[in-house]
């Protein structure tokens, strides 16, 4: 910054910076952190704004309103909600639908200090981008590299609950675990599409190219995210449970359907290397063994997940403290992969592979979350317009 030169305004990039946009036009904001910095910046007495580039489908009214509807927390007492309109009005974000360029070009980030009445050198941009915070340099901005996700570079803060009713706990690792149950819908999906096309394939023909790419998908999906990121996240949970009081007879079918879909996938991965290595007299089998324990899995987990959303979630989460909520999720993120976005991008090659990518897209959205590993980490918010997997129908009424 210039010598002498106040600061007198800060823009954040949006999209991994505020939070994660798990589908067009839908943010949401890091728990706790974002509030924590939305706060800080506030206190120090600058304009707040926004600049964010946004997706051709998704308009400059429609953007905004992304980022001033994210919920960030709930008062306890009052039960209103918090969002990052609080900190930043629509008017002072900046799509790159209106400034008629997009990030990191220098004439967006001129745009929005005009929009907010200060010069290039008075202003602020912070972002996980480097190249976007090039672009703000080059247009005479200061810049500020922001970790991605959060983490260490903030204060210990709780998780404090958001909302909550017979089938939502309201707490953080329940949100977290159902943003990964949206991926695991059409994971279910691929599953089914599958077995489909096996049971009417000739076995002395060839395994269509599409079907055989996403059976080696599918395996690799089963055996790298889903167990040992998804189910083991999950039965960390339990034993916190249960030492604030809940009887482990309630979440005991949590466990029982854990392993019998491993059996199922132990059986999914022999049948796929039979496939691939075995001689052509093993062939059906192999191919009736694939298919019917892939069906076998989906049928049961399909029931399994609107049953933890709407039971098993609900009761570990009532035994828990906002202390408790934080440390789980702290715990959750160094179980399996932090990054989980590279898993949906697998799941949209196998879709495409089958030719189901558009009918999946509209059915369930695409995330991409990260763990974090902070002590006020990447937490997903929910709440009013927040982010909620499928629950069981008798129990339910950008960048």
């Amino acid at each position: 910054m210039a010598e002498g030169r106040p600061l007198r305004a800060i823009f954040f990039d949006a999209r991994d910076t505020l939070g994660n946009v798990d589908r067009p036009g839908h943010l949401v904001p890091f728990r706790p952190t974002t509030e924590q910095l939305l706060q800080s910046v506030k206190a120090l007495g600058v304009k707040i704004g926004v600049i964010t580039n946004l997706p051709d489908d998704v308009s400059a009214e429609a953007g905004k309103k992304m980022v001033t509807d994210a919920v960030l927390s709930q008062d306890p007492k009052s039960g209103k909600l918090r969002t990052i309109g609080d900190y930043i009005p629509a008017g002072h974000i900046l799509t790159n639908h209106e400034a008629g360029v997009s990030k990191p070009d220098p004439r967006i980030y001129r745009k929005a200090a005009e929009l907010l009445g200060v010069k290039p050198s008075e202003a602020l941009f912070c972002g996980e981008n480097l190249p976007e915070c090039l672009g703000a340099a080059a247009a005479g901005l200061n810049y500020q590299l922001k970790p991605f996700p959060p983490g260490h570079e903030f204060l210990p803060a709780l998780i404090t609950k958001l909302g909550g009713s017979k089938t939502d706990s309201g707490r953080a690792f329940e949100a977290l675990f159902e943003m990964e149950h949206m991926l695991g819908e059409r994971i279910f999906a691929i599953g089914k599409k599958i077995s489909e096309a096996l049971k009417a394939q000739d076995p002395k023909k060839p395994i269509a190219d599409g079907v055989r790419t996403a059976m080696g998908v599918f395996v690799y999906l089963i055996d790298h995210f889903a167990d040992p990121t998804h189910l083991r996240a999950e039965e960390a949970v339990i034993p916190i449970a249960v030492a604030r009081g809940m009887d482990p007879r309630k979440t005991q079918w949590v466990l029982n359907h854990h392993e019998q879909a491993r059996a199922y996938w132990r059986s999914i991965d022999v049948a796929w290397n039979r496939i691939l290595t075995g001689d052509a007299d093993d062939r059906e089998y192999a191919i009736g063994d694939f298919w019917r324990s892939t069906e076998a899995f989906v049928i049961l987990f399909e029931h399994h997940a609107v049953r933890e959303n709407d039971e098993f979630y609900p009761t570990a989460g009532s035994y828990f403290t906002d202390n408790d909520d934080t440390l789980l999720m702290n715990i959750i993120s160094q179980i399996g992969w932090r990054d989980i976005g590279p898993f949906a991008g697998m799941v949209e090659s196998a879709e495409q592979a089958l030719g189901t990518r558009a009918a999946a897209a509209a059915a369930t959205p695409r995330l991409m979350i990260k763990k974090s590993r902070g002590a006020a980490g990447s937490q997903p918010a929910v709440g009013s317009g927040g982010l909620r997997a499928r629950r069981s129908t008798k129990k339910r009424a950008a960048r």
